[in-house]
């Protein structure tokens, strides 16, 4: 499959013995944007035409389906014809591979886990063999070939074996059908902190970090949902976690605890991880969440793929467990947004990745064993806190836009010459590199300074045809402060210095 770069890449080598003294000051390059400012563009592939033929040819994954929930609650099974996940409906939608969550993992007694297990493995048994639970994805496309729908398992949550030995279980959840396993739920538990916790969550505890690393041992795909920002930043980038979040959407479009920043989605995206994008209503529209319909679903997934993030791009419906939007009524729905994604100028390849080859993509790099730098051959950052002050020149608009984290959004206009200082919070990390996105083409005048004042880096960085730039930064040269200042007037949507 065709991977799409989320940024021009740019070698950190380019910049090796740029320090003072060393030309560093006087010299000045282009590094991004040659190609793009010059006018030049890359033709763009055909939007598919056909959109039962898209939807047919692809295979669909949901990363999350709450079958054992809604079995409880309304009496729903697989062969249930209201049922939102029906083998009908499966069948209808044309989904090929569900990942079915085991909420009572996130319960602190075993004994919850062992009756989701029980639970789901009776529904399935229900069927007499037209779904089945698959132990690898090799076995979940030898089920779909002969007609079964192929179940993996999802454990919601990890409370359930925090109290033993974190291997012996693991082994055991994957001889059951369990192929990934979310860190954390609702509330915090011995591996983690989650989003939702007041004040400023923590991250990965030393037994969260195990159970992470643990998991690329045993084959299994972290789930970080429910995981606060800095649990997901410690696993994708201190752990080389191959991170999933199964069921989550776009914050920038919708201020939900529980959705991703723009730079949370790009660290997926670059690191080999994948986001399931949930039709939860309330994960992606505010105000009025009981008036989301599929141009909502569509818009978040739109949003994704304009960031340059489309690999990480998955489907986590969480059928099942929430009221859907309009038009997404149930699974026998799906085909209704592969058909607003043709109609909104997708290819056929964009679509594909996004309804299921991406998530078969990161399963086979969990089963292999993969890390975040394996799975994407690159290796994973981390954004920097920063402090960030207009010092010099004429500005229009918030400032604070350009340290949010909100790459779409428009930041302040900064008047030709006008300088913003990106103050380091942080000095545990080590900044690697900078990068910006802002207007096509305007070339930025960049300077980095340590705690005296010194000079170590000064560069014009041209944003390159999408609006992106970047610069390598000296690494372990004590960096405190950057200097950022456009040629011409310019508006800078976000400025994120990437460490480890």
């Amino acid at each position: 499959m065709r991977r799409t770069s989320a940024i021009v890449a740019v070698a950190l080598g380019a910049l090796a013995g740029c320090g003072p003294g060393e030309g560093a000051k006087d010299r000045e390059l282009d590094l991004v944007g040659a190609a793009d400012s010059s006018g030049a563009k890359k033709e763009a592939a055909a939007p598919a035409a056909n959109a039962p033929a898209v939807h047919a040819s692809a295979f669909v994954v949901d990363l999350i389906q709450d079958f054992v929930f809604r079995k409880r609650r309304d009496g729903w099974t697989l062969l249930s014809p209201e049922a939102h996940t029906s083998l009908a409906r499966e069948r209808a939608g044309g989904v090929d591979l569900v990942l079915a969550a085991l909420p009572g993992g996130a319960s602190a007694e075993p004994r919850a886990l062992e009756d989701d297990l029980a639970q789901m493995e009776a529904l399935v048994r229900e069927t007499g063999g037209k779904a089945a639970i698959a132990k690898s994805l090799a076995e979940a496309r030898s089920l779909r070939d002969k007609g079964a729908l192929p179940i993996m398992l999802l454990l919601e949550g990890a409370d359930a074996i925090a109290g033993g030995d974190l291997a012996a279980e693991l082994d055991r959840l994957a001889g059951r059908g369990v192929a990934a396993v979310g860190i954390v739920g609702e509330r915090a538990n011995a591996f983690a902190d989650p989003a939702s916790s007041p004040g400023d969550p923590g991250g990965l505890t030393a037994r969260g970090a195990e159970l992470v690393r643990l998991c690329r041992e045993k084959g299994l795909l972290a789930d970080l949902t429910h995981a606060s920002p800095q649990a997901f930043w410690d696993a994708l980038v201190r752990e080389n976690t191959l991170v999933a979040v199964t069921h989550t959407a776009a914050a920038a479009l919708r201020d939900h605890p529980r959705n991703l920043t723009d730079l949370q989605i790009l660290g997926l995206a670059r690191g080999g991880g994948v986001m399931g994008l949930i039709f939860n209503p309330d994960f992606l529209k505010a105000g009025d969440p009981a008036a989301a319909t599929l141009d909502d679903v569509v818009a978040h997934a739109g949003h994704v793929k304009k960031l340059g993030a489309l690999p990480a791009l998955a489907l986590g419906t969480d059928f099942g467990g929430v009221n859907p939007p309009a038009g997404l009524e149930h699974a026998g729905k799906l085909p209704a947004l592969t058909a607003r994604l043709v109609e909104e100028g997708w290819t056929a390849e964009e679509i594909s990745a996004a309804l299921g080859g991406n998530a078969v993509r990161a399963l086979e790099a969990a089963e292999a064993g993969q890390g975040a730098a394996e799975a994407s051959q690159r290796t994973a950052f981390r954004p920097v806190p920063l402090e960030c002050d207009a010092v010099s020149g004429e500005f229009s608009g918030e400032l604070a836009t350009a340290c949010d984290g909100a790459v779409l959004a428009a930041g302040p206009k900064l008047a030709a010459s006008s300088a913003q200082r990106l103050r380091l919070k942080d000095a545990r990390l080590t900044p690697v590199k900078l990068e910006l996105f802002g207007e096509p083409g305007t070339p930025w005048q960049i300077e980095a300074q340590d705690l005296s004042g010194k000079v170590l880096v000064r560069r014009i960085v041209a944003l390159d045809g999408a609006g992106r730039g970047e610069l390598p930064l000296p690494e372990k040269r004590n960096l405190a402060r950057l200097f950022v200042s456009p040629t011409r007037a310019s508006v800078l949507n976000e400025a994120v210095v990437w460490g480890r």
